[in-house]
């Protein structure tokens, strides 16, 4: 896509190392202003455009890293352009773009979300494209993020269907899991007469858009990896459950992968600690059911041989590797040690709500995973509040 964008005047432009000192934000985000910023600098007095691509970690809170859906680190392909176009032109461009990566222009939607002020010029656009009022939908509801060289302004988002409709009304704009968002675009207020055009593409929905599938991990990109995590995972529960853990340990060993390679190793501060997290919640998912922690260590492998690598980014190196072994081995001693310090803490406490104090501290102050203490508590019976665990967490 990024060539296709290239061959219509696009300027490349290579992305920054994710490790940077003095950086502000914990990842950088396509939402932040200091992803399009360094961009515009150039821009600022030229017409014409440049485009690079990045990809951001899907992670707002250290504490809460997402459960693999949609993947927790993804790639994103951001577009800039300055100078005076009509707005048909860019649409075009990215629709051809889209349908270059695989993509059947067939199934295009377009959903405007803006003021309706904002929206006629949209719709006046699309209609010289010749798009079918079947394919445009409407999103009243309004960004709440701050970012933006270009707050306010018109908004489009191209989309794709997969899947069967919710209901004989589902079109495009609705919101229930069948519309994949391939393409944001996000013009300024007065584009018409000095245009600043920002779009940014997200490579998980397009890979899923091409393979059709609505399971991020089911695309091809991912095959030779979950067959790596099925063979090590025995079957157990239902099958809800074990495809749940498969893609978990694909989604943290893939995620963790990507960020080692650049830099980040595991550590209990900022972006190591998120590593960390990544690393520890595959390994819980490894001990409940039984699983040798040594083999986090194949997973990580795997997922650079057969995922990061086929990106273009240069394998792991032994020392990196060894990161990964090391905090594997610091995670073996904490569960070692689990048993011994739950079994201390909860001689001494019999309320259900008291008891899920206690596993938040162990948590905290030993690193001792929720998943672990719970599955200690239920094979000891011993009786704990889930509702009381999730409300503490949450504060």
């Amino acid at each position: 896509m990024s060539a296709a964008l290239a061959a219509q005047g696009y300027r490349w432009q290579p992305p920054p190392a994710l490790a940077q000192p003095g950086r502000a934000e914990l990842f950088p985000s396509h939402l932040a202003p200091s992803w399009a910023d360094p961009l515009l600098a150039s821009l600022s007095h030229s017409r014409g455009g440049v485009h690079t691509v990045r990809w951001s970690i899907g992670a707002r809170h250290i504490h809460a890293v997402p459960v693999g859906v949609p993947p927790s680190a993804q790639r994103v392909l951001s577009a800039v352009w300055a100078g005076p176009r009509p707005f048909h032109v860019p649409i075009e461009e990215v629709a051809k773009a889209l349908a270059g990566a695989g993509v059947d222009a067939r199934g295009l939607a377009f959903v405007v979300s803006a003021s309706p002020s904002d929206a006629d010029p949209l719709h006046q656009a699309l209609g010289r494209l010749g798009v079918e009022p079947r394919q445009i939908g409407s999103d009243a509801r309004r960004a709440t993020r701050k970012r933006a060289p270009l707050a306010g302004g018109p908004r489009l988002s191209i989309e794709f269907p997969v899947g069967p409709p919710c209901s004989g009304t589902c079109g495009p704009g609705c919101r229930c899991g069948r519309y994949l968002v391939l393409a944001r675009m996000r013009f300024s207020a007065a584009s018409q007469v000095r245009s600043v055009l920002e779009v940014a593409v997200l490579e998980s929905e397009l890979l899923s858009a091409v393979d059709d599938t609505r399971e991020p991990f089911a695309v091809r990109r991912f095959t030779r990896l979950v067959e790596n995590v099925q063979e090590v995972l025995p079957a157990q529960g239902t099958r809800t459950a074990q495809a749940q853990r498969v893609r978990v340990l694909v989604d943290r060993s893939f995620t963790a992968a990507l960020l080692i390679g650049s830099g980040f190793a595991p550590g209990p501060r900022g972006r190591a600690h998120v590593v960390r997290r990544l690393l520890r919640h595959a390994g819980t998912e490894l001990a409940l059911t039984g699983v040798s922690l040594a083999r986090l260590d194949t997973l990580v492998e795997a997922a650079d041989r057969t995922v990061r690598t086929k990106l273009g980014f240069t394998p792991l190196s032994h020392h990196l590797l060894d990161t990964v072994r090391e905090e594997r081995e610091r995670f073996a001693r904490v569960l070692s040690r689990a048993p011994m310090l739950l079994e201390r803490a909860m001689a001494r406490r019999h309320h259900p709500a008291e008891r899920a104090r206690v596993l938040l501290q162990l948590r905290g102050d030993h690193g001792i995973p929720l998943g672990i203490a719970t599955a200690w508590c239920r094979e000891n019976d011993i009786a704990i509040s889930l509702r009381h665990v999730a409300r503490l967490d949450r504060r």
